[in-house]
Formats: structure tokens, C-alpha cells, sequence
């Protein structure tokens, strides 16, 4: 399923403020229903995550685990946000805690 990007302060600070909250050992999820019936992602992994190849590398796994999900609801504002214990995670473990994030906030079919 294509999806689009939050890119602008203001959109990331919407879904903080208005947006539920899911939490996992590794990732925390924020979600907020939109009036566009489209998926709009957000990431942010801060540097106590660790440098920036690190960085990069969660903020790849949690875009390629969202491009491989094909049953999400339309209408819906994610962010991500990586805690530190998620630096040197697999992808199976990964794509675990963030399918359990999915289904807590009840946005996949």
C-alpha cells in the first residue's frame, strides 16, 4: 500500500497532541485519524537512540515494515518513535512490536 510522509513540525505536534498513544519495548506509536482516506507516517528516532548510521538503520526497518503491510485502514496519522532498546533489533523483532502496535490501535483490517 502506498503511503505518504509527515514531514512538517506542526503535523508531528497535531498527532502528539490529539493522537492516541501505544507503547512497546521498543517503539511508541501515535495515531490520529486524518479526513484524507490515505496513511500518513511519521518517524522519529532521536540521538539517544544512537549516531547516525544507527539512526538511519531503525528509520529504514520501520519504513520497510510499513511498505510490506498491505491491510491498513484508510484515514490515519502514525508516528513512530524509537526507543533506545530498538538500536540493534532484528527485523523479525522489529516487524513483531510494530505489528503489535497495529493491532492495539485497531487501524489494520
Amino acid at each position: 500500500m502506498k503511503y505518504g510522509k509527515l514531514k512538517k513540525t506542526w503535523q508531528f505536534s497535531k498527532v502528539y497532541q490529539e493522537g492516541d498513544k501505544y507503547y512497546s519495548n521498543l517503539f511508541i506509536l501515535y495515531v490520529l485519524p486524518n479526513k484524507i482516506c490515505e496513511i500518513r507516517v511519521g518517524l522519529t528516532v532521536s540521538k539517544k537512540v544512537g549516531k547516525s548510521v544507527q539512526r538511519n538503520r531503525v528509520k529504514r526497518l520501520i519504513r520497510e515494515i510499513v511498505r510490506s503491510v498491505k491491510t491498513f485502514k484508510p484515514g490515519y496519522d502514525l508516528v513512530f518513535i524509537a526507543r533506545r532498546s530498538a538500536v540493534d533489533i532484528e527485523y523479525s523483532k522489529a516487524k513483531e512490536s510494530i505489528f503489535y502496535l497495529l493491532n492495539r490501535a485497531n487501524i489494520l483490517y
